[in-house]
């Protein structure tokens, strides 16, 4: 850890991770540098844009294993705040009864597996695929102070472990093909999004509504979507517009 502290902690993640070869050993280093943070447990998750309501969630860590199954079956990934900080915030945020206020079970359900203290730091790129890094321990509440001193290397374990985690899995379980929309099909993406119709977007294009709707069609069939609106809300969250 000196050798972060003397190069840089983006580069000393980045190096340490670049020596894993697959999903095990990317733990391996994990349970290593979270030890000398003065951690028990640690967990990096990645979680899908879309669905919505179930979003597949990717989880690498020490936790224990039945709780891991338990978050998953329980689809708490919906509901867990950490989660749903990670998608307006790159900061880090403390664990404590305040943050699980609305989801009292799965904040209870944690503490019984010994999950009693801990933080969360976030990651996430363009193409709406997020990332959570979590660190954990059975005693010992994190102080303002020791979180503020956490924060640069929490930052950059987060950072390096998005993007080493993403090559082990050659992103074919993270993310969908990144879609390729032609120029009109983003201003009919744009002007659906601003709440125009079909006859308004021809109108504003100087094309027919025939030709607006058989751009909507070529959107569905793109990124996956039942109708219109699907199609605008994927958009929206993968980062297309």
């Amino acid at each position: 850890m000196e050798l972060g502290q003397l190069f840089g902690w983006d580069a000393y993640f980045y190096s340490i991770f670049t020596q894993a070869m697959s999903a095990e050993e990317f733990t391996a280093v994990a349970i290593r540098v979270l030890q000398e943070l003065g951690f028990d447990f640690f967990a990096y998750g990645m979680c899908s844009a879309t669905p919505f309501m179930r979003p597949k969630t990717y989880i690498h860590s020490n936790y224990p294993v039945d709780w891991v199954q338990h978050y998953q079956a329980q689809n708490y990934a919906l509901i867990d705040p950490t989660v749903k900080h990670s998608k307006v915030s790159s900061a880090p945020i403390l664990w404590g009864n305040e943050l699980f206020r609305e989801c009292p079970q799965l904040w209870s359900e944690a503490r019984d597996s010994g999950l009693c203290h801990g933080l969360a730091q976030p990651s996430f790129n363009g193409q709406g695929r997020v990332g959570l890094l979590s660190l954990a321990r059975r005693n010992k509440a994190i102080s303002l102070e020791e979180l503020e001193a956490l924060r640069p290397v929490t930052k950059a374990f987060a950072a390096a472990a998005h993007e080493k985690i993403g090559q082990l899995e050659n992103d074919h379980r993270l993310a969908k093909a990144i879609v390729e929309f032609s120029g009109r099909e983003c201003d009919v993406l744009r002007w659906t999004a601003d709440g125009k119709t079909s006859e308004e977007i021809g109108v504003i294009m100087g094309v027919c509504t025939d030709t607006v709707n058989y751009h909507h069609r070529n959107i569905q069939r793109k990124i996956g979507a039942s109708n219109r609106v699907q199609a605008v809300s994927y958009a929206v969250a993968l980062g297309y517009i």
